[in-house]
């Protein structure tokens, strides 16, 4: 994966036209799961038969976080601008905070080598737990929200949710952050602490099946946050339901940023600095809908050169807020 990142982003420095399929990470992901199955398998004939003629071989690090998408070559693939616009503030609302629920959830310590730890999620998921529930400024109470971080397993996950989900009506949000893995068909898969980068079906959370019981706990409306490699793959599933809004940090074929001098990943410190604020006026005292939100990271995207978010929106989530602007003191200049 590293390897392939690098040939992409060689290419685009020197004005190389590649082929889409090239630049789909997710398919050489894909490739590599298959190729390594094939080397397993034919590795523990070789032991079964009490010989190894194979050389030990390194593991590639698998889901990386530190390559982006490459600077696009001329205007070929080149992101639109986005401008965030003035929405009709009237129409947006805070969610009912005792018929509400966030569940927070990120993972970012693997005992897994080929899943490269994500010192930074951490920190994600604090800071998006406080700012949901800050008296003042999130639009949830502390106690109904739920903070997962490095879950090991599908009964612990399972367990939380169903217990989250139990007493909610209105407003139902789910975040996560951390690697994310495809499975043979392409389908999105959230990892674990004890998630295999080879067998995402019984290590990690499909994104299908949670989508699936996310929209069917009778919330009004349900909103699901994705910081992870190829999250725009989770547009393309049928589980998203009436009243959703599902916000991605990238395309279905790219993999999301982590910097290593940044206390966040590229994504949520975006979304984080949104959801306080960001580039509204001032002045302003009211609650920020979820189509500004995502207006403003995606402008903040563009201008740092960095993995374009996405977005899919039906009824009218999009004018839902999480956090309210607290209007600013004025400073002398």
């Amino acid at each position: 994966m590293a390897f392939v990142s690098a040939c992409v982003a060689y290419a685009a420095e020197n004005s190389i036209s590649l082929a889409l399929e090239a630049q789909d990470f997710g398919r050489w992901q894909q490739r590599w799961i298959r190729a390594k199955r094939s080397v397993d398998k034919l590795r523990s004939g070789n032991s079964a038969s009490g010989h190894d003629d194979s050389e030990p071989a390194e593991e590639p690090e698998g889901g990386s976080r530190d390559q982006g998408d490459p600077p696009p070559a001329g205007n070929q693939g080149a992101a639109p601008s986005f401008v965030p616009q003035s929405p009709p503030w009237g129409r947006s609302r805070l969610p009912d905070r005792s018929r509400s629920w966030a569940i927070v959830m990120g993972t970012g310590h693997y005992e897994s080598a080929q899943l490269p730890e994500l010192p930074a999620v951490e920190a994600n998921v604090e800071a998006v737990a406080d700012t949901l529930t800050t008296p003042g400024l999130g639009g949830f109470d502390k106690d109904r929200c739920t903070v997962l971080l490095d879950a090991s397993d599908l009964t612990s996950v399972g367990s939380a949710l169903a217990d989250a989900t139990r007493s909610v009506h209105d407003v139902l949000l789910f975040y996560y952050s951390g690697h994310s893995l495809l499975d043979e068909d392409g389908d999105l898969y959230l990892t674990l602490s004890r998630s295999e980068y080879t067998s995402p079906y019984f290590t990690a959370v499909s994104f299908t099946r949670l989508a699936k019981e996310l929209v069917n706990t009778g919330a009004d409306h349900t909103v699901i946050i994705l910081d992870c490699d190829f999250a725009g793959r989770a547009l393309r599933t049928g589980a998203v339901g009436n009243n959703t809004f599902v916000l991605c940090a990238t395309g279905p074929t790219s993999p999301a940023l982590a910097p290593h001098n940044e206390r966040f990943t590229a994504f949520t410190g975006d979304f984080l600095y949104a959801l306080r604020g960001g580039l509204a006026p001032h002045e302003l005292d009211e609650a920020l809908p979820l189509d500004w939100i995502y207006a403003h990271v995606a402008r903040q995207a563009e201008n740092k050169e960095r993995p374009r978010p996405q977005r899919l929106s039906t009824g009218d989530t999009g004018q839902l807020a999480l956090t309210r602007v607290v209007p600013s003191e004025p400073t002398d200049t």
